[in-house]
């Protein structure tokens, strides 16, 4: 991955983390679309991801996801499909909504 693609990134709201050998650009949720409205106990009280009404319990799994591109593999991990599906598109990469795995490579 060149600096510039992760400078694109980064000004796209991805934040670059590193340690020892590990090199990554995390992004949250809210980030790639998720929008979630709560009740004053802290739980969620309705949600949309990408302008679509989700159930609240599946607003739950996509805000604990973790969504990061390994910049030494050029490869994006995520605990959420519609995350990594977000990520790619972010990215500029092509995207199978009916093959889609957690471990994406990015295109050359």
């Amino acid at each position: 991955m060149t600096n510039e693609m992760i400078e694109r990134l980064e000004s796209k709201g991805f934040k670059r983390w590193t340690k020892g050998n590990l090199d990554r650009l995390y992004i949250n949720a809210s980030q790639l679309g998720l929008v979630c409205s709560y009740y004053n106990s802290g739980n969620i009280s309705s949600a949309t991801f990408c302008g679509e009404s989700i159930s609240n319990c599946e607003a739950r799994k996509i805000k604990a996801a973790k969504t990061f591109i390994d910049i030494n593999t050029d490869t994006i991990y995520s605990d959420h499909h519609r995350l990594a599906h977000k990520a790619a598109e972010m990215t500029g990469m092509k995207f199978d909504c009916d093959n889609w795995a957690t471990v994406i490579k990015l295109a050359e």
